[in-house]
């Protein structure tokens, strides 16, 4: 007995001191919140992170710092990450720390020819976790986008992370983690697809996706194809908000649409080409229509059901024509044929013309769920 609790005496001083080299106290690490990448102006890579301004609070540890800018970002170019990085640290009085990185922002020009690097280096540094988001800038550098501060949060990656946190957000731009990312990389087709942002004012714009392809930018999903994208790859979208127009006794009548819920089930056929039947089901609230009287007349909903059963599925056709054409499949449709058949699979040659030369038959069945009236307003006296 004594002899097995000197044993675990003896292991747990190992595992003790084996943590002692790396253990420093919060006022000697310098924390990496967020990151930017850009192609240098003399280097390969130009890279910002992003730090919270921290001051000896009167205790023990640290606290923000009193009023005024809340973060401070450093800039370095090198001909790798990892160099810009020690480049960096060389600037700070403390130890770079990434344990509590929350996102990274990529320029345009990186996503198209130079992603996978930066990909291969986020997943192979240890303190970075995959659960770190990650967003394509449109329009203008990675840098300056990750600088720029929010009138709602002030420290631009944690609005960043809250943004993508959020639960049934109108915007329809998805967040997309690391580990997400390389986990779509990794399957068959090769495609994955990260959240577009660009700046919009003084305020920052997350709508719409870019889609990749072998770890390079290959195109973008804008507006309603970032719902229909979502659907085809999760088998369901939740909270989608929807605006269409409806012809009812010769009047052009405007209806908004919100919370949608749209379930796909979609399944193939061993033909060649192959051939995908998607049966979507979905449902939705009218939040907003020109005048109330259409709210209470049965064969203005009717119509308006037909008429989103008929604009869905042109939705879905349009979608995936545009991956199509452009031969990129980032919803794990091919991945799924590989997995359940795989011997039929490689008869389609899919990332060549298997994919390209697809065919879908589209189902979708669609309810209005809730009309949003709280009551009738045309009552009458009984007997009158």
């Amino acid at each position: 007995m004594k002899v097995k609790r000197l044993l675990l005496i003896i292991i747990l001083l190992v595992i003790c001191n084996g943590c002692v080299p790396d253990s420093r106290e919060l006022d000697q690490r310098s924390m990496i919140v967020g990151m930017a990448i850009d192609k240098g102006e003399e280097k390969s890579y130009a890279v910002t992170v992003q730090l919270p301004i921290l001051t000896e609070g009167i205790g023990q540890g640290v606290e923000a710092a009193p009023g005024g800018q809340e973060f401070e970002a450093f800039h370095e170019e090198a001909d790798t990450i990892w160099d810009a990085i020690v480049k960096i640290e060389s600037l700070t009085p403390t130890v770079l720390f990434f344990g509590h990185l929350k996102a990274v922002a990529i320029s345009e020009a990186i996503a198209r020819e130079d992603l996978e690097k930066v990909i291969n280096f986020l997943d192979r540094e240890t303190t970075v976790a995959n659960q770190v988001y990650l967003l394509v800038v449109e329009e203008e550098l990675a840098t300056d986008f990750i600088k720029r501060e929010s009138p709602l949060v002030q420290l631009p990656a944690l609005y960043l992370s809250r943004f993508f946190d959020a639960d049934q957000k109108v915007a329809r731009a998805q967040g997309v983690k690391l580990f997400e990312f390389l986990r779509d990389s990794n399957m068959i087709s090769g495609a994955a697809s990260l959240p577009l942002a660009r700046s919009k004012g003084d305020q920052m714009e997350i709508d719409g996706m870019a889609v990749f392809e072998d770890y390079k930018m290959a195109g973008k999903l804008l507006e309603r194809e970032v719902g229909i994208s979502e659907l085809l790859h999760d088998n369901e979208i939740s909270s989608m908000n929807y605006t269409t127009v409806l012809d009812h006794n010769g009047i052009k009548t405007t209806v908004s649409l919100t919370r949608m819920n749209l379930r796909a089930n979609i399944d193939y056929k061993k033909s060649k080409p192959v051939n995908f039947q998607i049966d979507v089901k979905g449902d939705a609230e009218i939040i907003d229509v020109a005048t109330v009287k259409e709210l209470t007349d049965l064969e203005f909903i009717s119509k308006l059901e037909t008429k989103m059963e008929k604009e869905l599925k042109g939705e879905i056709e349009r979608t995936t024509a545009k991956m199509q054409e452009i031969n990129v499949e980032p919803w794990l449709l091919g991945h799924r044929v590989w997995a359940t058949a795989p011997t039929y699979f490689e008869t389609l040659n899919w990332n060549k013309t298997g994919w390209r030369n697809a065919q879908f038959n589209i189902d979708v069945t669609f309810n209005i769920s809730n009309t949003g009236q709280r009551g009738k307003y045309d009552k009458r006296k009984i007997g009158r």
